[in-house]
C-alpha cells in the first residue's frame, strides 16, 4: 500500500497497485477515526482487489478546516466522488462504517453510477433518536468550549493504532479520547453536530444498488432493531448479524467482517 495526498481536497489516502481485471473496494471510516481502522482489511484484500482507504477531512492525516459548514455530510460525500475521479476509479464497491456509512450514502445519492454495490457496517440509521444523544451533546458542549480556546492548525495529527485497543467496547474512554486528541475537539464537535442534529432517515430511500448491512447484536450505539428497520426501507438489502459484535466490529471482528465483504463483493 502506498501513501498519497489529494492536495485539492486535502485528503490523505492509501492505495495499492490498481489493476483493470479486478474489482475496487473503497473504505470509509467513522467519526473521529482514520483509515488505520482498515489496515487489517488492506492486508487481507490487497492481493485480490484494488484497495483505496482514506482519512475523512479533518481526520487522520487529512487537512482540517476551520468553519462548521465545511463538515456538512454532503461535502464529505462529495470528497469521496472527487477522490474517485482523482484516482481514476470509474466504479467501485463502497464500504462504510458508522458515520462512514452515512457519508458513503451521501456519495451514492450524488453519483449512483459510480457505485456497483455498498456495504454498511453499523450504519447510523436512526441515530437522531438514540438514547445517548443528550449525553453526547452535553459532552460536545464541553469539547466545543475547548475548541474555542485551543489553537487551530489545519495540519493533520496522524492516525491511531487500533490494534492497541482491540478488543474495545463501544464507550471505551481510552479509545474515544485518543481518537479525539488526534481529530481535535473542533472537528469532533463539528462533525457530531452536523450528523446527529439532523434527521437523515429519508436518505436511505431509493437506493437501487445491492447493499449488505453488517450489524453487531451487542451494539449499544445504534441498536440492532434500527438495522432491521432499515431493511424495510431497502427491501433488496441483506442483513448479517454478528452475535458477538458491538458497534466497533470493524476493529473487533475483522475476520468475520472481511469474510462477509469478500463473499458479497464476489457475488455483486
Amino acid at each position: 500500500m502506498r501513501e498519497n495526498f489529494f492536495e485539492e481536497r486535502g485528503l490523505s489516502f492509501r492505495s495499492n497497485q490498481f489493476r483493470g481485471d479486478r474489482p475496487t473496494l473503497v473504505f470509509v471510516h467513522g467519526l473521529s477515526g482514520s483509515c488505520s481502522a482498515w489496515y487489517p482489511y488492506e492486508r487481507i484484500f490487497e492481493d485480490k482487489y484494488n484497495i483505496l482507504t482514506f482519512d475523512l477531512r479533518g481526520h487522520g492525516k487529512s487537512r482540517k478546516f476551520f468553519f462548521y459548514n465545511t463538515y456538512a455530510p454532503e461535502l464529505m460525500g462529495d470528497d469521496i466522488i472527487a477522490l474517485l475521479t482523482y484516482t481514476g476509479i470509474e466504479r467501485c464497491i463502497l464500504v462504510g462504517h458508522s458515520l462512514g456509512s452515512l457519508l458513503a450514502l451521501a456519495a451514492i445519492k450524488q453519483a449512483p453510477e459510480r457505485f456497483s454495490s455498498a456495504v454498511f457496517l453499523s450504519p447510523t440509521y436512526g441515530a437522531s433518536g438514540a438514547w445517548w444523544l443528550p449525553i453526547g451533546f452535553a459532552a460536545v458542549a464541553v469539547f466545543g468550549l475547548l475548541s474555542l480556546i485551543l489553537p487551530f492548525t489545519e495540519q493533520g495529527r496522524g492516525r491511531l493504532d487500533y490494534a492497541k485497543y482491540a478488543p474495545t467496547w463501544d464507550w471505551s474512554p481510552r479509545r474515544i479520547l485518543s481518537d479525539i486528541r488526534l481529530t481535535s475537539a473542533r472537528v469532533y464537535v463539528f462533525c457530531m453536530r452536523q450528523i446527529y442534529s439532523r434527521d437523515t432517515r429519508d436518505w436511505w430511500f431509493g437506493i437501487k444498488i445491492p447493499v449488505l448491512l453488517i450489524h453487531g447484536k451487542r451494539d449499544t450505539v445504534i441498536p440492532i432493531r434500527n438495522a432491521k428497520e432499515l431493511l424495510t426501507l431497502m427491501p433488496s438489502a441483506k442483513l448479517v448479524v454478528l452475535e458477538n459484535g458491538n458497534h466497533i466490529l470493524v476493529v473487533n471482528n475483522v475476520e468475520e467482517v472481511a469474510a462477509e465483504i469478500d463473499q458479497f463483493a464476489r457475488a455483486s
